[in-house]
């Protein structure tokens, strides 16, 4: 591992080395985005819209996991960059084991009391069925979701980027096969998909829980000594990624109660579009920082600077680079990606294009703020992050809703994440300089 992550590297190793992680990630997202695309195609754009009222409660599931997993990584990284071998053995194992316990138990609660959750998040009656059904099948799968995004985190932190990269793919090629088997030939409808989504990373889990039995494996499962202290650094760690998903959960509940108001289930379809489409696109940012991440942790804990020098100047140049090229490619290919979704005589088409086009210049800016909060998590300063974090996906969200939709309508919903991703940028820049030389942030 210390070979793999201190070693000299040039620009297109660099890329190299962090590749896995980002198709990883661009894959998942294009999978999820196939969920979409076989629901709206085949079920109907209601169902699609239903998708979209029930994103709270996953972004709650995956919020849990993407906390244990980034606070995690970065303190087990430590751990191993200071040669603690054991310790990062028993963290592991503790937080699998918490974690599995703890989604457990938010699957039931979540399962029993779905058709309440759905009309507090704002289902109407034309979309309760859909979201109820959907909901109580994402939420059986909890404990797998939780479980099976662990496995991808820490897999990366070992070291091992392409087994990560490997049982990534099979999850998804899984649930789309699924998806044209349940959806197309059964006919099962929207639960079809939520069933695909859940089997495919089931067996995805089933296969990388087999990587920590492997001789060349650092990371193994050992009973361990319970250090609640530990846990709770890791949460706190992690708590930036936390407050990501759940302040996204949250703005999409309000994101669709402004699109039901200005233009009624038509609304959240288009934004339930839009949302996929930003997914997809971002996700090129959220892979990079999550490889990235583990080489951070694991120099910074080494003290080995002139090797964190020289990551952070790589990803100076490729977080530039990308926002420029994913912004022209947004922009160019929006009718191509709406129609995706929807047939153009659509009053759903024209809302959800008009949307996208104002909605990527959010791209200029999203990947240098996925990147530092990610940066400060990386070196266990999950105060900053966090701040970070919530200023992005909440408090700037908030301040635009208050202002553009009532200028503008639907365009103003639109406008909400660009205003708010610029902003954040001012904030990045800010806690940048003023950890410079604590960190020794040579860019």
């Amino acid at each position: 591992m210390e070979n793999i992550f201190s070693k000299k590297l040039t620009f297109s190793q660099f890329l190299k080395f962090v590749m896995p992680a980002i198709i990883s990630m661009v894959f998942i997202s294009f999978y999820t985005i196939v969920d979409g695309i076989f629901v709206s195609n085949f079920v109907g754009s209601d169902a699609l819209a239903s998708i979209n009222i029930v994103l709270p409660l996953i972004n709650l599931v995956f919020g849990f996991a993407v906390m244990i997993g980034t606070g995690g990584s970065a303190v087990i990284a430590i751990k191993l960059g200071e040669k603690k071998i054991e310790e990062s053995k028993n963290t592991f194992s503790a937080l699998m084991i918490f974690s599995f316990v703890f989604s457990l138990i938010l699957g039931i609660i979540l399962c029993f009391f779905m058709k309440d959750i759905s009309y507090l998040l704002g289902a109407t009656d034309r979309l309760i069925d859909y979201s109820i059904t959907y909901g109580i099948i994402i939420a059986f799968f909890t404990p797998v979701f939780v479980i099976k995004s662990l496995v991808e985190f820490f897999i990366r932190t070992d070291g091992d980027f392409k087994f990560s990269l490997f049982i990534s793919i099979i999850g998804g090629v899984i649930n789309i096969v699924l998806d044209y088997v349940f959806i197309v030939i059964f006919g099962y409808g929207i639960g079809g998909a939520a069933l695909a989504t859940g089997l495919g990373a089931l067996i995805s889990l089933l296969i990388g829980l087999l990587y920590f039995r492997r001789e060349k494996s650092t990371l193994k499962f050992i009973k361990p000594k319970f250090d609640f202290k530990i846990i709770k650094d890791v949460c706190i760690n992690g708590s930036s990624e936390m407050v990501t998903e759940l302040s996204t959960g949250i703005t999409t509940l309000l994101f669709n109660y402004l699109a039901l108001k200005y233009a009624g289930e038509d609304g959240v379809a288009a934004l339930t579009i839009i949302l996929y489409a930003h997914f997809l696109l971002i996700s090129t940012y959220l892979g990079f920082s999550a490889g990235v991440s583990p080489i951070i942790s694991y120099n910074y804990g080494a003290r080995n600077y002139k090797k964190l020098k020289e990551v952070l100047k790589y990803s100076k140049y490729f977080l530039a680079f990308s926002s420029i090229f994913i912004f022209i490619f947004s922009i160019t290919f929006a009718k191509g990606i709406v129609q995706v979704f929807v047939d153009p005589s659509n009053n759903t088409y024209f809302l959800a294009l008009k949307g996208l086009y104002i909605f990527s210049f959010a791209f200029l800016a999203v990947g240098f703020n996925v990147f530092a909060s990610g940066l400060f998590t990386s070196l266990s300063n999950g105060k900053i992050s966090a701040i970070i974090s919530f200023a992005r996906a909440f408090l700037f969200v908030i301040i635009g809703a208050l202002i553009f939709p009532t200028l503008f309508e639907i365009d103003g919903l639109w406008l909400i994440v660009p205003f708010a991703e610029l902003l954040t940028l001012l904030i990045d820049i800010f806690f940048i300089k003023e950890y410079k030389d604590f960190y020794h942030l040579e860019f």
